[in-house]
C-alpha cells in the first residue's frame, strides 16, 4: 500500500480548498482499506500504469458524483461503451478502459498531477535563417529534414515552395544513403521563401509552440475540432517524439498515432469503385484514385500489386502519392486487363459489391480521440487541466435509537 509521503505525490490535487482535500482524503482512504486496490492505477502510463478494475471505476465515479453519461460525455465516449467497464464480466474477458480516458479524468478532477514531458528540440543554426546572403549559411540535409517534418506539408507542396525539384527532394529527406551533414543545394530567396510558407523564419519561431487553430484548443463541448492530419504532424515533431515513443507515454499503438497523421485518416472526399472496372464486357480501367482506394480498403501490400501490374516500385509510389490539385488522378489508368484481373483475382474479388462496406468506410474521417489528444497537449504545457466539478455525496446522519 501507498506510504502517507507517496499518497501525496499520486494523489496531489490541482485546487487545495477543503473540499477537495476531502475527496483526496477519501480517495487515499479506499486506496488504503482496499487491497485489490492497483496502486499503479494512478502512475503515468510510462512509470508502470495498471489500468484500473472495474470495481476501481465505481469508486471513482462515486467519488466524483457524476452519472456515467456524464463522464462519457466528458470524453466523447458513446454511454453504452462506458458502461461495459464497470461490469466485472467485461473485466473478466480482458475489457481494460483506454489510459488517456482514464488520465484525462484524473487531472480534470484534481486527483494526480499533469505527467509533465519535455519536448526534443534539435539543433538548428540560426545562420540558416538570416536574410542577409553574407551571413546565411545554406541548411544541412538534417536541418532541412527537421523544417520540413515541423512545417507538416507534403513533399509535393514542399517542393512547390522551395521550386526544387520533387524527386531530389524526396531523396534528400527520406533517403539513408544520403549524409545527414551534407549542404542542401538552394537558393537563398527559395529557401526564405519556403520559411516564409511554414511560419517559421527565426530561431525563435522555431522554439516556440506551434499557433494550432483554437478550436483544437477548446473543451470537448465548446466547439471542440479534432486537429487534422497536418496540424497533428506539426504538432508531433515539435514535440521531437516519434511515434512509437508517443505511443510509450500515452499507451496507444504508435500505428494508430501515425494513421490519424496521414491525410488518409480524415479523407472526406467521395470514393468509389465504378462496377465497370470488374466488368469483362465493358471494361473500363482504374483511375489512379480507384486503385488507391482498391489498395487501401483491402491493404494490399502496394508493391506485391504493382508486381502483377506489371509496375515498377518507382511508378506505384508516384501513383499512390497524393497530390495537391493534381486532376490526373482522376484519369484511367494505361494496364493491361488481363493484368487487372489477375489483381482481382489474387484478391478474390468478383465483383463491387462485397467491396461496398469497406468503400463506405474509406469515406469516414477518423480524428485522434479527445482524451489522447487533451492529454498530450496537458503533458508538453500546451494546455492546463480542465477542472470538472466535484459533486459532493450528501451522507445521512445515522437515525437516533
Amino acid at each position: 500500500m501507498f506510504q502517507l509521503q507517496n499518497q501525496f505525490n499520486y494523489f496531489n490535487v490541482l485546487s487545495f480548498s477543503d473540499f477537495y482535500k476531502k475527496i483526496q482524503e477519501r480517495f487515499v482512504s479506499y486506496i488504503s482499506r482496499n487491497e485489490k486496490m492497483h496502486e499503479k492505477a494512478l502512475l503515468p502510463y510510462s512509470s508502470g500504469w495498471v489500468s484500473p478494475t472495474h470495481t476501481e471505476l465505481a469508486e471513482f465515479k462515486k467519488l466524483v458524483g457524476h452519472s456515467t453519461i456524464e463522464l462519457a460525455e466528458m470524453v466523447g465516449m458513446n454511454p453504452k461503451n462506458l458502461r461495459n467497464f464497470f461490469k466485472e464480466k467485461s473485466y473478466i474477458n480482458g475489457k481494460r478502459i483506454q489510459y488517456t480516458v482514464w488520465r484525462y479524468w484524473l487531472e480534470s478532477f484534481g486527483l494526480a498531477e499533469v505527467n509533465h514531458l519535455k519536448t526534443k528540440r534539435p539543433f538548428l543554426r540560426s545562420s540558416i535563417f538570416s536574410a542577409k546572403s553574407s551571413v546565411f549559411e545554406k541548411p544541412k540535409i538534417s536541418e532541412l529534414r527537421v523544417l520540413v517534418s515541423r512545417s507538416g506539408s507534403s513533399v509535393s507542396k514542399t517542393s512547390r515552395s522551395l521550386d526544387f525539384s520533387e524527386s531530389m527532394l524526396s531523396h534528400y529527406l527520406y533517403s539513408n544513403n544520403v549524409d545527414a551533414n551534407l549542404v542542401f543545394p538552394i537558393e537563398h530567396k527559395n529557401w526564405l521563401n519556403f520559411l516564409l510558407h511554414i511560419g517559421i523564419s527565426s530561431l525563435t519561431e522555431y522554439s516556440e509552440t506551434p499557433k494550432l487553430p483554437n478550436v483544437t484548443l477548446l473543451p470537448l463541448d465548446s466547439g471542440f475540432e479534432p486537429p487534422n492530419p497536418k496540424v497533428l504532424r506539426q504538432f508531433i515533431s515539435w514535440t521531437g517524439y516519434t511515434p512509437n515513443e508517443l505511443a510509450q507515454e500515452f499507451g496507444v499503438e504508435s500505428s494508430k498515432i501515425s494513421f490519424y497523421c496521414s491525410n488518409r485518416s480524415a479523407r472526406t472526399a467521395e470514393v468509389s469503385l465504378d462496377p465497370k472496372i470488374y466488368s469483362a464486357i465493358d471494361w473500363r480501367c482504374p483511375t489512379y484514385s480507384e486503385l488507391r482506394t482498391f489498395i487501401n480498403i483491402l491493404s494490399i501490400d502496394k508493391y506485391e500489386a504493382a508486381k502483377i501490374l506489371k509496375m515498377g516500385k518507382q511508378e506505384i509510389d508516384e501513383i499512390l502519392s497524393t497530390r495537391d490539385n493534381d486532376y490526373s488522378k482522376l484519369e484511367p489508368l494505361d494496364l493491361y486487363q488481363s493484368d487487372w484481373f489477375n489483381l482481382l483475382d489474387a484478391q478474390k474479388v468478383i465483383d463491387g459489391a462485397e467491396l461496398k462496406s469497406l468503400v463506405d468506410r474509406e469515406n469516414r474521417a477518423h480524428h485522434i480521440n479527445y482524451s489522447l489528444w487533451r492529454v498530450m497537449l496537458q503533458s508538453f504545457g500546451v494546455l492546463a487541466p480542465l477542472k470538472y466539478e466535484v459533486k459532493e455525496v450528501v451522507v445521512r446522519a445515522p437515525r437516533a435509537s
